[in-house]
């Protein structure tokens, strides 16, 4: 702007000077012009008196022209021969009764012209007196054009011109601190109002008008400032929202292009916030996820999918937003990990099916064994007592059944645990092992314990459910002759029970689901045992209530061991 005004400031001042000098030379031309023609009539006069007709005319015109620099005099007749002239030869000149001057000479006494001259071929002054005796007397002098006007202060031009822009620089430079200075700080002050705008002076500025836009500047930029601020701060805190809900949450344009994406679709789909403002092609190279957001825009409706990945299924929903919305995004998609719920689903499913089956063989056992007491048959009393046992072995074992699947119900419903109090699991140990002697001694297996007293804040039914489901399981699925190692001690906090028998190794492929609710290795075998195949579940279920860990290692070498690490919580 500095230099536009400076080069302003040079042509105006150019121009001026160059239409100043052209009037000035157009004024000083015609100021000459007649003061030459004042001054060739005064010559006129004064030779007017001296001429004498009876001398020769032409040496006269010579003589007096001698007389006068720069003018030359012509003698002409009334008629308007020329009898002498001092520059040409008069004999070849023609009649001059048709020139101006010498026709309002003729009328006025005297007379003046300006042209250009037939015989000398230059801009003239003509200026012609009459004498008494009816002659005429001119004189003519030379003068300069316009543009010869010019030419001579061409020079002077220059020089004022050059003086111009030094002093076009000078108040450029004074103008720039007074008016232009003011408008950058403006200028300025407006581009960083989103940061709270840079705070103006006004008294420092030295026109009135451009303090009044100061202020009106320092109020738009806080009131701006405060509005983008509040803007952000929404913005900021929808971010914050948006970033730490579970859900995947994502904006797309027309084009596919990322308005708005959260962390929880970023870890989704493994990219990152850099992906906003790019193609969906950036965030993801899924195919179904972009088939079906092309789909959802092009057929202007939701859609909704299961999506697998990275080993969990993500549901996802396309929603096309229209154009009566309001809001640029052509497409919201929301991602939520149902992976748990649909599992969940499908361990119900499968409960109810394996519940009603272990439920089905004990009642049909009953059932046949209670027609053939009540048939009209001759049952003997060994047989008949043979199937009144059966009748109460099986009636025991759907007690245990529906018992088990009561406590699972009641543990994951929060109803199981009762009063918690100082439990000494080394005594809980010792209260089972009893009770499982019997049992140790028909499966003809050895229990040794190697226990250290431990004692933990929970519920003691809990434990003792923890612990004799362990115990039970590792006496009936041992071998014969083959023992129970039972260990307890207590470790960096924690109370560490170990439980470890001989019997067959469990593969690893079914290690990580003995846990699940009736699921069993060998089911032959589980069945010849006895069992209801919820007592690992029940154990694993303590275990996490508690806010311990179980692990399980089983081998030829070393057989079956599970380890349980409970956290010695306080009293509370």
């Amino acid at each position: 702007m500095k230099k536009s005004l400076m080069a302003g400031f040079v042509l105006i001042l150019a121009l001026t000077l160059i239409i100043s000098g052209m009037l000035n030379a157009f004024v000083f031309n015609k100021e000459l012009i007649e003061d030459t023609k004042q001054e060739l009539l005064s010559y006129a006069s004064v030779i007017s008196k001296e001429y004498d007709p009876s001398l020769d005319t032409d040496i006269q015109a010579k003589n007096f022209a001698g007389d006068i620099d720069n003018v030359r005099v012509t003698i002409i007749a009334a008629d308007g021969t020329v009898l002498g002239d001092s520059a040409a030869d008069y004999k070849a000149m023609k009649n001059h009764s048709d020139r101006p001057e010498i026709i309002e000479a003729s009328i006025t006494g005297k007379g003046s012209s300006v042209r250009n001259s037939e015989t000398l071929g230059k801009k003239l002054v003509y200026s012609a007196v009459k004498t008494s005796d009816g002659y005429f007397i001119r004189a003519t002098k030379e003068v300069s054009g316009v543009w010869d006007s010019l030419k001579s202060i061409i020079p002077a031009m220059i020089l004022v011109i050059v003086i111009a822009l030094i002093l076009a620089s000078v108040l450029t430079g004074r103008f720039t601190s007074g008016f232009i200075t003011p408008i950058v700080e403006m200028n300025n002050s407006l581009i960083s109002v989103k940061d709270g705008g840079i705070q103006l002076n006004p008294k420092a500025y030295r026109y009135a008008e451009l303090e009044d836009m100061a202020v009106k500047i320092n109020a738009l930029s806080a009131h701006l400032s405060k509005y983008i601020a509040t803007i952000q701060h929404e913005k900021d805190k929808l971010n914050y929202i948006l970033d730490n809900v579970s859900e995947g949450f994502l904006l797309l344009d027309e084009k596919k292009n990322v308005l708005l994406i959260n962390d929880a679709a970023c870890g989704y789909l493994k990219c990152t916030k850099a992906s906003i403002g790019e193609n969906i092609l950036y965030a993801t190279r899924n195919y179904d996820f972009i088939q079906r957001a092309d789909r959802a825009i092009s057929e202007k409706k939701r859609l909704s999918f299961d999506l697998a990945l990275g080993g969990k299924l993500i549901e996802t929903v396309f929603t096309y937003v229209g154009e009566e919305s309001g809001v640029e995004a052509a497409l919201i998609i929301t991602m939520s990990d149902v992976t748990e719920s649909r599992n969940a689903v499908k361990i119900r499913r499968e409960f109810f099916s394996n519940a009603s089956h272990e439920l089905k063989t004990p009642i049909t056992s009953i059932k046949g064994s209670a027609e053939l007491l009540c048939s009209d048959l001759q049952i003997p009393d060994k047989q008949r007592k043979e199937l009144l046992a059966r009748i109460g072995l099986e009636t025991e074992r759907m007690n245990l059944l529906i018992n088990d699947i009561i406590m699972i119900s009641r543990m994951e419903s929060g109803e199981l645990s009762g009063e918690c109090e100082e439990v000494d699991i080394s005594s809980v140990i010792h209260e089972s092992i009893n009770e499982l002697v019997p049992l140790a001694e028909r499966e003809s297996v050895t229990i040794n314990t190697d226990i250290s007293p431990v004692t933990i804040y929970a519920n003691r039914k809990d434990i003792r459910e923890l612990v004799s489901n362990l115990l039970v399981n590792a006496v009936k699925y041992n071998k014969q002759w083959g023992a129970v190692d039972v260990s307890l001690f207590e470790q960096n906090g924690q109370a560490i029970l170990s439980v470890r028998n001989d019997g067959e190794p469990i593969p690893p492929e079914h290690q990580r689901r003995v846990f699940e609710r009736f699921y069993r290795v060998d089911s032959g075998r589980s069945k010849a045992v006895g069992g209801t195949g919820l007592g690992l579940a029940i154990v694993k279920h303590v275990v996490d209530t508690l806010g311990g860990t179980i692990t399980l290692e089983s081998n030829a070498e070393n057989g079956t061991t599970f380890t349980v690490k409970l956290p010695l919580s306080e009293k509370q």
